[in-house]
């Protein structure tokens, strides 16, 4: 097999024909990435513009919680008629052929999925809180038992039914534009589909786009910024390319103005590993630094953009006012260009070069070295040094209650919550999102840092271990991680799969300082199910090889 056959993107699925249940997954995906995260429950009431969202962004957990489920039941629903009707009407030459069952060859992501399920079903039956358990906190985050059925239900579908076509992705980046554009102007106190007007000063400046509050909106874009920029490298179709280039440069003028330290973890996570995942291949290499070089220039027109505006915007943090602007953003700008333009030059004289095997594995080390002895000094600073001023570092290098936003404190207390917990519940937890009842005797020292309660432990694995247990934690994890492993080992023969890891990288990475809620995580489920669908397929391909 050539290589430029093997890395075609299009080769996926070839073993199966593209059937009228595989076009309906599709419109199913991209309805999950357009009116997904643009949707904002409106009414009509005769006056002028006719149409309004309703109550805004106090509503905006539960009108994506039940699209996510209307959505969801109705794909289930048609692709249940589509196969009884295709199992009646199919041709004779495909009935001749064997036929994999859609609850055959179940692999260790399918169980371990089913057991986050059971183990969540197990803790919700013999939780204290079991409404709360099944349905989800009212004025919590929906994590209940049914939300978790239907990333179940989204997940089978998907890794049975999943053929690749890319206007799919083409979609997710043009929606994304429509909520990276409106952040940046909801960040400037611009407000055009009034959604910002019925809140108070203090919810205005939290709530942006049609997601949420910052964090969320950061989560959002480490789902949707990773796979916008692989896609810009590794698409054929240059009209796409630029549109991919277009919507990475909102997506990170998005994180500029989202202000969340957890976004920046994220997509720092990704950038960091796709430069070694791409760093052997040049043709890789140089789009990949082509759409660093429009991300940071795109964060420099966005100081112009403040220009015009007066300077006036919601808080911008540190790092990212770095980029947009200090001298120090035109310097990686002006790396990465050069980088860029060397690249590009470079392919041209010698297409197709790859570079030996060892620069990623230098490249790995060093990011190993680098993440361990960041570990190494926070633990130094938190437990050993802790009278050192570190001044603006502190908030990053000691470890203590006010850390990440009082994160700290939440975390410290969740494991002696864990610790105090019977063992029953150190195993399958307090129920699934049932963390504001066993943390509330801690809501007093909240008040300190102008809180008075919470109801997630703002680090979505501490939050399975205290709901759902170890059980339910080592669940998710093995659904993650081997759902990760499988699409690995299956990237060298089919490249889209390093596409969809690369959400899965950036959710991961910022989900150690978030929240799961159904405005975000449904699409990250939706991710690492279409890692599981391309690795399965392949399977599937060589086996009938």
């Amino acid at each position: 097999m050539s290589d430029s056959k093997k890395q075609s993107l299009t080769k996926q699925g070839e073993h199966k024909r593209y059937t009228l249940k595989c076009a309906s997954l599709n419109y199913y995906l991209a309805l999950m990435f357009s009116l997904f995260p643009l949707y904002l429950s409106i009414f009509a009431d005769g006056n002028f513009p006719f149409i309004h969202f309703d109550n805004a962004f106090t509503t905006i957990r539960h009108d994506k919680y039940y699209l996510f489920l209307i959505l969801t039941g109705i794909a289930a629903i048609a692709e249940l008629l589509l196969i009884t009707t295709y199992s009646e009407n199919a041709k004779k030459s495909d009935k001749a052929k064997p036929k994999n069952s859609i609850f055959k060859s179940f692999s260790f992501v399918d169980y371990s999925l089913l057991a986050l399920l059971f183990s969540s079903l197990i803790s919700a039956l013999f939780s204290p809180y079991t409404e709360t358990a099944f349905f989800g906190e009212p004025n919590g985050r929906n994590n209940g038992v049914i939300l978790i059925a239907f990333y179940v239900l989204a997940y089978f579908l998907i890794t049975r039914l999943f053929y690749y076509m890319e206007y799919v992705l083409a979609v997710f980046a043009a929606a994304s534009i429509g909520v990276y554009l409106l952040s940046v102007l909801n960040g400037f106190y611009l407000d055009p589909l009034g959604t910002l007007r019925i809140l108070g000063e203090a919810q205005a400046n939290d709530f942006i786009s049609t997601i949420g509050n910052k964090n969320l909106l950061s989560s959002y874009i480490c789902i949707s910024l990773p796979v916008i920029v692989a896609m810009s490298v590794h698409t054929q179709k240059r009209p796409l390319r630029i549109l991919y280039l277009a919507s990475s440069g909102f997506g990170f003028m998005s994180l500029m103005v989202s202000d969340s330290d957890s976004g920046i973890l994220g997509i720092g996570a990704f950038l960091m590993i796709y430069f070694i995942v791409y760093s052997r291949k040049i043709s890789k290499l140089k789009k990949y630094f082509l759409a660093l070089t429009v991300m940071l220039a795109c964060a420099k027109l966005l100081r112009l953009f403040s220009l015009a505006m007066g300077d006036k915007y919601k808080e911008i943090g540190d790092l990212q006012q770095m980029f947009v602007f200090s001298n120090l953003g035109y310097v990686l700008l002006g790396i990465c260009l050069a980088a860029t333009i060397a690249l590009y030059l470079t392919d041209a004289k010698k297409p197709n070069l790859i570079l030996p095997k060892t620069v990623p594995i230098v490249l790995a080390i060093l990011l190993s070295v680098a993440v361990i002895g960041l570990i190494f000094t926070v633990v130094y600073f938190s437990t050993i040094d802790t009278q050192t001023d570190l001044g603006d570092f502190e908030k990053l290098l000691r470890f203590n209650d006010k850390w990440g936003t009082h994160r700290g404190y939440m975390w410290i207390r969740s494991m002696w919550i864990f610790g105090d917990a019977s063992v029953w519940q150190k195993l399958f937890g307090t129920g699934p999102d049932t963390f504001y009842y066993p943390f509330s005797q801690y809501f007093d020292g909240l008040m300190k840092f102008g809180d008075s309660s919470t109801n997630a432990a703002h680090n979505e694995y501490i939050n399975y271990l205290i709901t759902t247990g170890i059980v339910g934690l080592g669940s998710y994890l093995a659904f993650v991680g081997s759902a990760v492993v499988r699409a690995v080992k299956t990237a060298s023969k089919n490249p889209i799969v390093i596409v969809f890891l690369a959400t899965v990288v950036g959710y991961s990475a910022q989900a150690f300082v978030n929240i799961s809620q159904p405005i975000t995580t449904p699409l990250f489920i939706i991710f690492v199910a279409l890692c599981e669908a391309v690795s399965r397929s392949q399977r599937l391909k060589d086996n009938q090889v």
